[in-house]
């Protein structure tokens, strides 16, 4: 996936409103793409790479993947959702290794929600069923938990995003099910908490997901209401935008996860209902969206529209995605969860965004 690797042809057709763009790698193989559809201040776009992933219990299978993240040299690490495990690729998706099961002992899981990796590339897994937070070194060794269920500081009642500041290496988790979040150093000591149940600013409606900008603020989605809230590093409300429905800038719900680049762009996952990558400014105003629905479904995954089986022409289509995480390169990878599979895209172009 380097990117003096393949050159980019775009072809002058048009399928289901997206431009089709054709890579062709150095082992000549192409590889059909959509671009981005533009908002007003966009000026880059992203064209699919590779796909990989399949349903299944083997090595580089997946039931319902969840979440990834990057180690320090790149490699890929995936919470198999469904199969109670962690599995860790390369870059471009060559199996390495896995490890985890059904259980509540130190390494087994009960629904490994979100994967955070620390700058020593400690690996926190959020054990959602199992109210805690577990960490493991890059070879899958347990090394430390953290939390039980409850409602008390550190306690947490179904947990499902853990994330790290980056700046002060602080780490905050969406208490998911107590609709507050929780906030810790970076040895795993309470810091401090906010937010209860409602719709008041500064309340949640089961706080999903979290992301931080170059300043050090926290931007929180919810699975029950659409857009973020955001707040400085203590908790303190600053804004919030969103609203429901299926136009550009605007959310299906029950909401999914999100990211916050090097440039302040913000990606959130729409929802089933809608399935894409939206992507904003940190005012919320709406700049590009990536990827459609299935053409055609069984179930929760695609299938190819040329007939029945597999999934073979969907590229970009996505179904019940769940997380989208940037590179260090700015490459895209989302966790396509109902095609049980990880779908990667590059950016095309090195013009940025006008922030102002």
């Amino acid at each position: 996936m380097e990117k003096n690797q393949y050159l980019i042809f775009i072809l002058p057709i048009l399928v289901s409103s997206f431009a089709v763009v054709s890579i062709v790698t150095s082992a000549c193989i192409p590889a059909s793409a959509q671009n981005i559809t533009k908002g007003t201040d966009v000026q880059s776009n992203y064209s699919f790479i590779e796909k990989w992933g399949s349903f299944g219990t083997g090595p580089g299978q997946f039931n319902r993947p969840h979440d990834l993240a990057f180690d320090s040299i790149g490699n890929v690490y995936v919470s198999d959702r469904d199969n109670n495990r962690i599995q860790k690729f390369t870059h471009n998706g060559t199996f390495i290794k896995t490890w985890g099961s059904k259980g509540d002992k130190n390494g087994q899981f009960s629904i490994p929600y979100s994967i955070a990796i620390d700058d020593l590339d400690n690996i926190y897994v959020a054990d959602r069923e199992n109210s805690r937070i577990q960490k493991f070194d890059t070879n899958g060794t347990f090394i430390a938990k953290y939390g039980t269920d409850g409602k008390l500081d550190g306690q947490f009642h179904r947990p499902e995003d853990v994330r790290i500041e980056p700046r002060t290496g602080d780490i905050y988790v969406t208490d998911t099910y107590n609709n507050r979040i929780e906030r810790f150093d970076k040895n795993f000591t309470f810091i401090t908490k906010w937010g209860s149940e409602g719709t008041a600013d500064g309340q949640f409606k089961l706080p999903h997901a979290i992301g931080f900008d170059s300043k050090g603020n926290v931007y929180v989605d919810e699975l029950e209401r659409p857009g973020v809230q955001i707040f400085d590093k203590d908790g303190k409300f600053l804004q919030k935008w969103g609203t429901v429905g299926k136009a550009d800038g605007q959310f299906s719900l029950p909401q999914e996860h999100l990211w916050i680049d090097s440039n302040d762009h913000v990606y959130l996952v729409d929802g089933a209902d809608n399935p894409r990558i939206q992507i904003f400014d940190l005012n919320g105003s709406f700049l590009g969206k990536v990827g459609t629905g299935c053409l055609l479904s069984t179930g929760e995954g695609c299938v190819d529209p040329d007939g029945p089986g597999p999934l073979a022409l969907g590229d970009g289509q996505f179904s019940k995605p769940e997380h989208v995480t940037i590179d260090s390169e700015g490459n895209m990878y989302v966790v396509d969860r109902g095609n049980h599979r990880i779908q990667v895209f590059a950016p095309m172009g090195n013009a940025t965004v006008n922030m102002k």
